[in-house]
């Protein structure tokens, strides 16, 4: 048993194994009969294939119904260039990078990522969760030189790349802050108390404070006010 991986669209033709192009042969998609309009001689010509075609294809000798060949037939498409994200969300720890497709390509992909901070190769360590995305460790801080992150994606059809140049302060945002709880200031309906905490994944607020904003506005108005 083979899998064949097809682009959507393409036309495919499928040999009985080592059977000649005039045997007697019948074939299978998942269990049905495949009729004549498919057959060319022994071979099974699929035109224009699409996503519902994908699947079990046997091939079975004459009336003896021994079977030849079979393949399982996965239709797709190459991957477009990826969506790449670096962030530093717990500065000065490091930074993280996630990745996804802007279209799904029906069939399994590989994703390899590279990241060079000038001219160091360094390890991008695989999250469990979520699966697409891994995290960098910072060698030195306040560094002048700038990353290199590459991401490539491959299938069976094709790949695909994307990189992302950046320096180390460009990326830090932190994660928005934790608890937020407003509440009546008593004997004062004019006025409401609001506190919060930092964001937890944000690892040294003292050598590193957060600045908060905060907007707000009566529902009965358009315009928020900022403090």
């Amino acid at each position: 048993s083979h899998i064949q991986y097809e682009r959507v669209g393409a036309d495919v033709t499928m040999k009985c194994g080592s059977m000649d192009w005039d045997a007697a042969v019948t074939w299978t998609a998942n269990g049905t009969d495949m009729n004549e309009p498919y057959l060319n001689g022994s071979y099974l010509i699929l035109k224009n294939v699409d996503l519902s075609q994908s699947g079990q294809y046997s091939c079975y000798e004459g009336s003896s119904w021994h079977l030849k060949y079979q393949t399982y037939l996965r239709v797709g498409m190459p991957p477009k260039e990826p969506v790449l994200m670096c962030r530093s969300n717990n500065y000065p720890k490091g930074f993280y990078c996630s990745w996804h497709l802007p279209t799904p390509t029906y069939i399994p992909n590989t994703f390899n990522i590279s990241v060079i901070h000038g001219t160091k190769d360094m390890v991008c360590e695989k999250d469990a969760v979520p699966k697409n995305r891994c995290h960098i460790r910072y060698i030195q801080l306040f560094s002048t030189v700038k990353y290199k992150v590459t991401l490539t994606v491959t299938n069976a059809l094709g790949k695909n790349s994307t990189t992302l140049t950046f320096d180390e302060f460009a990326i830090v945002k932190p994660d928005p802050p934790e608890s937020v709880v407003a509440k009546p200031v008593p004997n004062n309906p004019r006025r409401l108390e609001v506190s919060w905490q930092n964001p937890s994944s944000w690892p040294d607020p003292e050598s590193f404070p957060l600045k908060f904003f905060l907007r707000y506005r009566p529902l009965i108005l358009d315009q928020w006010q900022h403090v």
